[in-house]
């Protein structure tokens, strides 16, 4: 009888280590809203996109490896700078481009593409590399 009890207790004690260490080491993916700066913009005009991260609250925005942003519908740019440490503290980053200079006036043009980006629960210190893909319409004036 105390054997079996035993045996039972060490087996209750490791599933239940298992379920909590899976459980602190999961975490979602954050999620992200793209915005441009503007609605309209004229052909080969310059604008930039916003892209916000929405986390967990344990979780954080890597500065290394750098944000990486594709982007199909314009000429892609470059990131500018965000100011942080270890982590970019505003869970925002911008993203510039240039609308192509053979859109027509009146159109619409879908910029969409994808964030590639690193994040890290910063209870267990485990980071993660996560891809979220956007879409989002500007006119052409």
């Amino acid at each position: 009888m105390l054997k079996k009890s035993l045996l039972l207790g060490i087996i209750f004690a490791f599933a239940f280590s298992f379920l909590s260490f899976s459980n602190a080491h999961s975490q979602n993916v954050p999620k992200i809203t793209v915005k441009t700066n503007k609605k309209s913009y004229k052909p080969g005009e310059s604008g930039f996109l916003t892209v916000k991260f929405k986390t967990a609250d344990n979780v954080k925005i890597a500065v290394d490896p750098q944000v990486e942003v594709t982007l199909n519908g314009a000429t892609g740019g470059s990131l500018q700078g965000y100011p942080g440490g270890d982590y970019i503290e505003s869970k925002q980053i911008k993203y510039s481009f240039t609308v192509n200079s053979s859109e027509t006036s009146g159109s619409t043009v879908t910029l969409s593409g994808s964030v590639k980006f690193g994040y890290c629960n910063s209870d267990s210190g485990i980071c993660k590399i996560g891809t979220q893909k956007f879409s989002v319409k500007i006119k052409i004036k």
